[in-house]
């Protein structure tokens, strides 16, 4: 019997990732309004790692609507960054010289911060009532204070960013993985490690 319930439940989880999946994949189709949806995808996960949500569909769309102002502000600038950054690399990779060299090295420091404090961004925002600023300064504070779960957050991303920039045909296998359950599910599996280093932020 405790088997039988314990597949069940598996069986739950995964009607639940699937319907946040598509909702996820539905709020997001202006494109703008990804970072809604991923705050609002982040605020349902970190409730389901602890077994604290019943209404998915109430959930998300309450968690998108209250954030979001702030989220998509933040996703616009994020995009802007990163596309200013890769238009940086992609033309001083055609100059020859160091001037070149050191703006190709600059620019690539700045992406992998730009890239971390997007990882960190969504979830802080989906957990927390910060301010744009108050989740900026907390990110390198969580960086140092739970140092290894941020490295196992980087096993579980780096080779995703690897694919997505190998070729055409490994991101495009890549989106379609997501499209079917991948978004819900590995936002799903980060969670787990969010929850951890947002526990000694939590109000008791």
């Amino acid at each position: 019997m405790t088997r039988e319930f314990k597949i069940m439940d598996m069986l739950s989880r995964l009607m639940d990732l699937l319907v946040l999946n598509f909702f996820f994949l539905l709020t997001s189709l202006p494109i703008i309004t990804i970072g809604a949806s991923l705050t609002a995808l982040f605020s349902v996960n970190l409730k389901l790692v602890h077994d604290e949500e019943s209404y998915i569909s109430r959930n998300y769309f309450h968690a998108f609507r209250e954030n979001f102002l702030q989220a998509t502000a933040a996703f616009l600038v994020f995009l802007a960054a990163g596309m200013i950054l890769c238009a940086n690399l992609a033309i001083s990779s055609r100059m020859a010289g160091p001037f070149p060299i050191f703006l190709r090295a600059l620019a690539s420091v700045f992406l992998i911060i730009l890239a971390v404090c997007f990882l960190y961004y969504f979830p802080i925002l989906a957990r927390f009532r910060f301010t744009q600023k108050q989740i900026l300064m907390h990110i390198p504070h969580m960086i140092a204070t739970q140092y290894p779960r941020f490295f196992f957050l980087l096993l579980l991303n780096i080779p995703v960013v690897f694919l997505c920039m190998y070729s055409v045909y490994t991101a495009f296998f890549v989106l379609i993985l997501g499209c079917v359950l991948g978004f819900s599910a590995f936002t799903y599996a980060e969670c787990f490690l969010f929850r951890q280093i947002f526990q000694p932020y939590e109000i008791r």
